[in-house]
């Protein structure tokens, strides 16, 4: 029976070996169309056997299913930061998600940028995709609903509708302006901070609070990411 070292060295050795797969895969991507990718040509860059490949992944397909839903919980947690938040202004709150989920695409760029390009004409990646942001839609819109209660958003709003158009309008903004225009993550963090202030919040939040002069560093024991200057 194998022994917890040994159990634990060989799942190390599967997690590194499918992050080379990805490298690789995303690599190729770079100068190729992901579609025109075969599964030859992926495990050959990763330094496998075809078989090998298939070991890990049904196909190239599953292989960014299975990445992008790693990420999606890096996002997911970023999220929370306003989901979930206490103690701090709405403005305050808000810039702190944005500058978490901004960060996280920011570090997976180039699989963020093929996941979404897929997306468009690979119905499984569509699928996974479209529901993950489905998620974020979900609870942002939960959250709304609650801050309306409390007198924060306004009534007229719905809580649906402003969720989606919110949520994948930084679907679209990350994916032009992070994955492929090259517009630093505090530009991005700041163009939509100021969108999404301003449409939730206003006459509650001051217009000085639009544009945060500093970085709030921690949140609940969460530690806010920092950019690479």
């Amino acid at each position: 029976m194998a022994s917890i070292e040994q159990r634990s060295s060989s799942r190390r050795r599967r997690q590194e070996a499918r992050a080379t797969v990805l490298r690789s895969a995303l690599e190729l991507a770079e100068n190729s169309q992901f579609s025109d990718l075969t599964v030859d040509e992926i495990a050959r860059a990763a330094g496998i056997s075809r078989s090998a490949f298939y070991q890990h992944y049904r196909d190239k397909q599953d292989l960014l299913h299975a990445a992008v839903e790693e990420v999606a919980g890096d996002l997911y947690q970023m999220a929370e930061l306003w989901w979930r938040g206490e103690g701090a202004a709405p403005a305050e709150l808000v810039r702190n998600a944005l500058t978490g989920v901004v960060s996280v695409w920011a570090e997976h760029a180039s699989l963020l940028r093929v996941v979404v390009e897929v997306s468009g004409y690979g119905e499984d990646v569509r699928e996974t995709w479209f529901g993950i942001v489905q998620r974020f839609i979900d609870a942002t819109a939960e959250h709304l609903t609650s801050e309306q209660r409390r007198g924060l958003v306004p009534d007229q709003l719905d809580p649906a509708a402003v969720a989606e158009a919110l949520v994948w309008g930084v679907e679209r903004v990350c994916y032009v302006y992070v994955s492929r225009a090259g517009r630093s993550p505090e530009e991005v963090v700041e163009q939509l901070t100021t969108v999404w202030v301003a449409a939730l919040y206003p006459g509650v939040v001051p217009a000085a609070e639009l544009r945060a002069e500093t970085k709030t560093e921690s949140l609940r024991g969460v530690r806010a990411p920092e950019f690479d200057s």
